[in-house]
């Protein structure tokens, strides 16, 4: 191992994609503070930016006032306090499905998902650019994998045709995905799932809270809510919090709890983080004026983007892909931006295909107009400097 992890690690390094952690201050909704230097931060997740809302925060502060620190059990044992019925039951409610159940993270949610709700005798018809948690979930499964193109119904439907099985079929996709920003066309998949029999899970991570007139996600879109076999979306996300949900019919819930390790085996969520959940549920349900807002900022970054001449791919929404392709060039403009100002993230490979190489740029509802016109101005200025515009 001595001998190996060297060798590798100047491998990573030859290729550009050598990564370290950068340690950050928050110092407001858009503000860090890394190495003593500030910077717009435009790589957050916190599309509606309630991770600091006064609401959610006092919601964290009562759950550690009444229940301490931590739940310090798995939810099997004794981990299950309260407030996670509470948001189990709002969160399926919002969602439109029968039941939820909270895991501590998407990733392990969606582990649990496909790897226990799938068997040998199964198929899984999997997007070309689904998410890691996904694919490493359907390796850990013993069902076949069949991976069908991006996006494309009609290699997909061929695929579905062609394979057939003793036991069920799946078809796994992201809502909204994750490096590209771009919608999967449920509309077609859900028509799969009355023609063919094919059973649905959905990936709403980046959907949820944002997309759709009520903000309940990436099949709201298409007036399809609560139509999945199976869905699963986070908290960390728009929600401003920390954790995942997976929602359905009690039946494929009340299996899960049963028989999936990664709910079984794990510590229980801090009480703070399931109070401010719980906050973030009731704030986006009853009123849309943060997705409202959101969309305006959206609107203005992407209008002024493309009016520069960027390529912002078939992406939507907050997720707005800057492709470089080089990993060494990506670097490059990332740390050009940054000298700037901008704090934005080279996304590489393993993460995306190899020579798609990209800055994830992700506008949330907390920037003002004066950080978004900064924003774009150096962003043409770099992006001409690179010759991407």
């Amino acid at each position: 191992m001595k001998n190996r992890l060297p060798r590798v690690l100047g491998e990573i390094k030859e290729k550009g994609n050598y990564r370290t952690i950068r340690y950050v201050k928050p110092l407001s909704t858009t503000r860090i503070l890394y190495e003593s230097k500030e910077y717009l931060n435009l790589c957050s997740n916190s599309y509606l930016s309630l991770h600091d809302h006064p609401y959610l925060v006092r919601a964290a502060q009562k759950a550690l006032d009444v229940y301490g620190a931590g739940t310090c059990s798995s939810r099997s044992v004794s981990g299950s306090i309260d407030l996670y019925k509470v948001l189990e039951e709002e969160i399926a409610a919002y969602k439109g499905y029968h039941k939820g159940l909270i895991f501590s993270t998407g990733y392990m949610a969606n582990m649990a998902i496909v790897a226990t709700l799938t068997g040998e005798d199964d198929i899984i018809f999997s997007d070309s650019l689904n998410h890691s948690s996904l694919i490493d979930s359907m390796r850990l499964s013993r069902a076949k994998k069949v991976v069908f193109r991006h996006k494309d119904m009609n290699d997909l439907e061929e695929k579905i045709k062609k394979e057939d099985s003793k036991g069920t079929r799946f078809v796994i996709t992201e809502s909204v995905f994750s490096m590209d920003g771009d919608v999967a066309p449920i509309d077609d998949i859900i028509g799969f799932k009355e023609k063919y029999g094919v059973h649905i899970i959905l990936d709403d991570a980046h959907g949820t809270g944002v997309f759709g007139e009520k903000g309940r996600g990436g099949e709201e879109i298409f007036g399809f809510s609560g139509k999945m076999d199976v869905q699963m979306a986070t908290f960390g996300k728009a929600f401003g919090s920390f954790g995942a949900f997976v929602v359905g019919d009690e039946i494929v819930i009340d299996y899960l709890v049963n028989r999936a390790r990664t709910f079984m085996y794990t510590t229980g969520l801090p009480p703070s983080s399931l109070g401010a959940s719980i906050a973030a549920v009731r704030l986006v349900r009853d009123n849309i004026s943060f997705k409202d807002e959101l969309w305006e900022n959206i609107g203005y970054m992407r209008s002024h983007l493309k009016a520069a001449g960027f390529d912002l791919k078939e992406s939507e929404g907050p997720i707005i892909p800057i492709v470089v392709g080089d990993d060494s060039k990506t670097i490059k403009m990332q740390e050009m931006l940054m000298e700037k100002g901008l704090f934005i993230q080279a996304i590489r490979p393993p993460t995306v295909p190899r020579g798609t190489s990209r800055l994830r740029l992700t506008v949330v509802r907390g920037l003002a107009k004066d950080e978004m016109e900064y924003a774009v101005a150096v962003l043409i200025d770099v992006g001409r400097e690179m010759r991407l515009i």
